[in-house]
């Protein structure tokens, strides 16, 4: 299988990109994969998170701080995934816009956190709105999924995303719970898909899975969109399909316990 290039990128700062990267370099490693987590914010929160990683855990190479468009075929080519944890700021701040520019040419499938709060609603509406009119995600369309981050049992502002969401027809793959485990994890270079004794990691799992699912079909349909030419009209986020047929490139959305 060709390498599965995923991004993970938000516009705004504390939705958890950081999280989620190394959650998903820590659970692809887990599943025997070789990973590369690149870690493309400033405040190298990944790489902190590398430092405090067991040697004895299973091997994730982690690149600081790399120049997106120095990122070159032969590193990416090596791993069975790649791991983009990108900085805040790419589509507002013009000095990112060549980075933000070359991450979505790397891009297979792209991941983007959001809280359910109504600010983080409406800054996830206008980074979404102006990924899916980027020049460069349009000539080739990489699928585009939300993960709902810190969900504390808030119906109203889970309510508030869906509907957001559905009328941009891109899917809510799953949410991660408001958890102390995830704060855990991050002290200790883990990802919660490593903690099986604790017992508020194993609630997390499913969740993890659904999302690793969801990317290893997205991530095909992304490398085949980027052998297609130009599309001459904004096309549709990754569709919605049902879980049953292996050939699509979504799953449903999270149930959560």
């Amino acid at each position: 299988m060709a390498t599965r290039n995923i991004l993970v990128v938000n516009s705004k700062g504390g939705c958890g990109k950081t999280t989620v990267a190394t959650n998903l370099a820590a659970a692809y490693a887990n599943a025997g994969q070789r990973v590369a987590l690149f870690d493309c914010d400033a405040q190298a929160s990944a790489r902190h998170w590398a430092q405090c990683r067991d040697g004895q855990r299973s091997n994730i190479d982690l690149y600081c701080y790399p120049e997106p468009n120095q990122i070159s075929a032969p590193i990416v080519g090596d791993y069975d995934v790649c791991i983009f944890d990108s900085a805040p700021g790419l589509t507002t701040k013009p000095v990112l816009r060549k980075d933000f520019e070359s991450l979505l040419r790397l891009a297979d499938a792209i991941v983007v956190p959001m809280l359910a709060s109504a600010w983080d609603i409406q800054a996830g509406e206008q980074f979404i709105a102006q990924l899916m009119t980027q020049r460069v995600w349009r000539a080739a369309p990489a699928p585009i999924a939300v993960v709902s981050n810190r969900v504390n049992g808030n119906l109203t502002s889970q309510q508030k995303l869906q509907h957001f969401l559905s009328c941009l027809d891109i899917p809510a793959v799953t949410q991660f719970r408001e958890s102390p485990v995830y704060a855990e994890a991050s002290d200790s270079g883990l990802g919660v898909i490593e903690m099986k004794l604790n017992r508020a990691a194993r609630k997390e799992f499913k969740a993890w899975h659904t999302l690793t699912d969801w990317l290893d079909h997205a991530a095909i349909a992304g490398q085949r969109a980027g052998q297609q030419t130009r599309r001459p009209a904004l096309p549709l986020a990754a569709p919605k399909a049902p879980a049953a047929n292996p050939a699509t490139t979504n799953s449903d959305s999270q149930e959560r316990a």
